[in-house]
C-alpha cells in the first residue's frame, strides 16, 4: 500500500490511497501513483494473477468472482489478423467486472459498509454482485430507459436500484445529491477501474505479444487507458519494442472525445442513444484519454447507429453476441481496414465488452428477426 497513492492530476495536490475520496477538493479526478512493475504470479489464473502489478493493501485477499483471464477469438479480415477479447465472459457480463473487484477489494479494506453509484447499467451491475460478494450495502441510480436486463441484475443481487426519469447525467446529479453516509464509487470517478483494467493488456501480452493497433469504446475511457497505461508500462520496462496505436470508438449521439481529440464538433449526429454504455457526456478523465490516444499516434472514430446495427449482426454471424455499445467496434473495424489504416499483416486486440444477453429487449427491436 505504501508504494502507491492517490494524485490530482490537475493541481498536483496528493493523497493516501485509502483515503475514502472519490475526487479532489479542486474537482478533478485522481490517479494512482506509484511503482507499477509487471511480476505475474506463477499458477495464478485470471486477472489477480498481476496481484503484485495492482494497487491492493498488503495482505488483503481480493474480492473475486473469477474475472478476468478472458479468451480470445482469432479470425482473418481482408488480411488483418483480428483478436477478439471477449471481456463480456467476465462473472457479471462485462469488463467492468476487473474493475468492481480492484474496487471493492480496497472498499471493504477501507472499511467501507456502503455505496453509491450511477450507471447506464454495466457497472451498476458489476458492483452490486462485488458489493454483494464483500458484504457491502449497495444503492444504485440508473436512467429509467436503461435496459431491463441489466436493471433485473441489479435487483438480483441485493442492491437498491433507483430509476431516475432523464438521462444518465440526471442519473449522477440523484446519486450525488442523496448521497447519505455512503461512498461514492462511481467508476467514471474511481481510480480503481483503469488500473484493473491494465491487466487486459497483461493477459493479451502473455499470450501474444504486442498487437499494432487496439480498437475500443470509449465512455468514461475505463478500458482505453487501462489498455493504454498496461502496454505503456510494460514498454517501460523494455517488454515492447513500441506501442500499438489506439483507436476509440463513439457513437455519433455522444461525441465529447471525438470533439476534444479532432477539435472540431462531428460532421454528423444522432439523437437516438443505442450504444447506452458510451453514452457519457462529461467523461471526467477526457484529457487523460485524449492524450493517451495522440501519444499512441492513434484517432477516435464516430459509428452511426445504422453501422452499429450491422456490427450487431456481424459479430452475431462469428458466434458472438454482443451489444449495442460493444459492437461498434467493428464498423470502425472495418473503415480502418478500408482506408488503409489497418493492412495485411497487422495484428489488432478488439475487446468485446458487454453480452448481448444483457440488450436482449434492444436486439430484437433493432434486428429483423
Amino acid at each position: 500500500m505504501a508504494s502507491f497513492r492517490l494524485k490530482c492530476p490537475s493541481c498536483g495536490r496528493e493523497y493516501p490511497l485509502n483515503e475514502p475520496i472519490w475526487s479532489c477538493v479542486c474537482g478533478s479526478p485522481l490517479l494512482i501513483e506509484g511503482h507499477f512493475s509487471f511480476k505475474p504470479l506463477e499458477g495464478v489464473k485470471g486477472m489477480w494473477r498481476y496481484k503484485l502489478s495492482l494497487p491492493l493493501p498488503e495482505g488483503v485477499e481480493p474480492v473475486s468472482l473469477g474475472e478476468g483471464g478472458t479468451p480470445v477469438v482469432k479470425t482473418r479480415i481482408n488480411g488483418v489478423n483480428v483478436h477478439f477479447k471477449l471481456e463480456f465472459m467476465n462473472p457479471t457480463g462485462s469488463f467492468k467486472d476487473r474493475g468492481s473487484s480492484l474496487a471493492i477489494s480496497n472498499l471493504k479494506a477501507w472499511g467501507v459498509r456502503e455505496i453509491v453509484i450511477d450507471s447506464s447499467g454495466n457497472a451498476g451491475a458489476s458492483l452490486s454482485a462485488y458489493a454483494s460478494a464483500a458484504g457491502i450495502k449497495c444503492r444504485v441510480y440508473t436512467p429509467a430507459r436503461a435496459p431491463i436486463g441489466k436493471k433485473t441484475q441489479i435487483k438480483a443481487y441485493g442492491a437498491e436500484l433507483v430509476e431516475v426519469e432523464g438521462g444518465r447525467e440526471e442519473a449522477t446529479r440523484r446519486a450525488l445529491r442523496e448521497l447519505g453516509k455512503g461512498y461514492y464509487a462511481s467508476h467514471l470517478w474511481s481510480p480503481f477501474f483503469p488500473e484493473a483494467n491494465t491487466t487486459i493488456a497483461y493477459e493479451f501480452f502473455e499470450e501474444y505479444g504486442a498487437p499494432d493497433a487496439v480498437i475500443a469504446p470509449v465512455g468514461s475511457g475505463g478500458i482505453i487507458l487501462g489498455l493504454a497505461w498496461g502496454f505503456q508500462r510494460l514498454y517501460a520496462q523494455g517488454l515492447l519494442d513500441s506501442l500499438p496505436r489506439l483507436y476509440g470508438v463513439q457513437a455519433a449521439s455522444n461525441t465529447p472525445v471525438y470533439e476534444a481529440f479532432h477539435g472540431r464538433p462531428p460532421e454528423f449526429r444522432e439523437d437516438e442513444v443505442l450504444a447506452d454504455g458510451v453514452a457519457v457526456k462529461s467523461p471526467p478523465r477526457l484529457r487523460e484519454i485524449v492524450e493517451s490516444i495522440k501519444l499512441s499516434r492513434g484517432d477516435v472514430l464516430l459509428v452511426r447507429n445504422d453501422e452499429i446495427v450491422v456490427g450487431v449482426k456481424s459479430l452475431a454471424k462469428l458466434g458472438l453476441f454482443v451489444e449495442p455499445t460493444s459492437a461498434t467496434v467493428y464498423p470502425a473495424l472495418k473503415r480502418l481496414i478500408e482506408t488503409g489504416k489497418l493492412s495485411g499483416g497487422d495484428s489488432v486486440l478488439v475487446p468485446l465488452t458487454g453480452s448481448g444477453l444483457k440488450a436482449i429487449e434492444k436486439i430484437s427491436r433493432i434486428l429483423p428477426f
